[in-house]
């Protein structure tokens, strides 16, 4: 047991030098990117296999530009989700508009109450299709948590590259 515990504050002790020798690009290159939160730009190249990985700020700018491709690339296919949604929402509505012009109409010739009736309360439900179709109800902007990270992937990417360009690496 005291082996043990020997072992497991030796491996403490060493873990934050292990740590700063393979995070010494990241933390350096992170700290001259403007524009993000440095603890966000080491959390995400950290967290990244490659980043954490890369020896030179060349290879962070890989690992960041491919997690801004992958990012972007779900948030594509969760926008394309949405389209279709937002296609069958404009089809409830147009739906909606048939049964409340055919009710006007209805109306204006003096037609019974009931059929009246019967097409604008089918009206009424189709916002509800819209809503079901949209997972209950969409918010304002449906991507903009998705938009916030990949601006912040992209600008880390960016942030890398005019590093690079500017030889501040």
């Amino acid at each position: 047991m005291q082996t043990l515990t020997v072992l497991f504050f030796l491996t403490l002790a060493m873990l934050p030098g292990l740590i700063a020798s393979t995070s010494s690009v990241i933390n350096t290159t992170c700290s001259k990117i403007p524009e993000i939160s440095y603890d966000y730009c080491v959390g995400v190249l950290s967290a990244e296999p490659t980043g954490a990985s890369a020896i030179d700020t060349r290879g962070l700018a890989l690992a960041a530009a491919n997690l801004t491709v992958h990012n972007v690339t779900s948030t594509l296919h969760m926008m394309g989700d949405l389209v279709l949604e937002l296609n069958a929402c404009i089809r409830y509505y147009k739906y909606m508009v048939d049964l409340i012009v055919a009710a006007v109409d209805d109306l204006h010739k003096g037609r019974d109450a009931e059929l009246i009736y019967e097409k604008l309360y089918k009206a009424s439900d189709t916002p509800l299709d819209c809503d079901i179709a949209l997972f209950e109800g969409a918010q304002k902007n449906p991507v903009q948590e998705e938009n916030s990270e990949n601006q912040a992937l992209a600008r880390i990417a960016s942030g890398i590259a005019f590093l690079m360009w500017h030889g501040r690496s």
